[in-house]
């Protein structure tokens, strides 16, 4: 999986290389903050996390947006985990995420999941071409306990 350091939404820049061998990425690509979808998914992201953290994961969002208004929708949201902006496009091409569907070449990503082990290995890809369907976050925590054998806690049933 493509490494990659971004500005943070919450200042400085994160590298995801430092990440590694803390546990499970989740990478989280969404279109922006003006996307209902986006921000409803962001925020089943936000009400799961702590089943991600129990599995010794760290959830990162990318966005195409700058860091300021990165920085708007994760205070709107209360989103306890990083968002980081990829303006130029360089790291939402590397993943392969970049919606070419239109006849204008825009910086609009699919919505897309990667999930790797803590060496950066990829165990998980989902890419939705469709920006009305998102994976799950059974899926995603199915995935998470599968990898770390382990069942993550419960305290409210994942259901989307």
């Amino acid at each position: 999986m493509p490494m990659f350091a971004l500005p943070s939404a919450a200042g400085g820049v994160l590298d995801l290389r430092e990440r590694l061998g803390r546990g499970p990425l989740v990478v989280v690509f969404f279109r922006g903050h003006w996307c209902p979808y986006c921000r409803r998914y962001l925020a089943k992201l936000q009400k799961h996390l702590h089943r991600y953290v129990a599995l010794g994961a760290e959830v990162v969002g990318v966005s195409p947006e700058g860091p300021e208004v990165s920085r708007r929708l994760s205070g709107e949201l209360g989103l306890g985990f990083p968002v980081v902006s990829d303006e130029g496009g360089r790291v939402i091409d590397a993943y392969g995420v970049r919606n070419t569907f239109s006849s204008v070449r825009t910086l609009l990503p699919h919505p897309a999941v990667f999930i790797t082990d803590a060496t950066g290995r990829l165990l998980f890809k989902s890419v939705d071409r469709n920006y009305k369907k998102r994976t799950t976050m059974r899926t995603l925590v199915g995935v998470l306990e599968a990898h770390v054998g382990r069942v993550a806690p419960v305290q409210d049933e994942v259901t989307d």
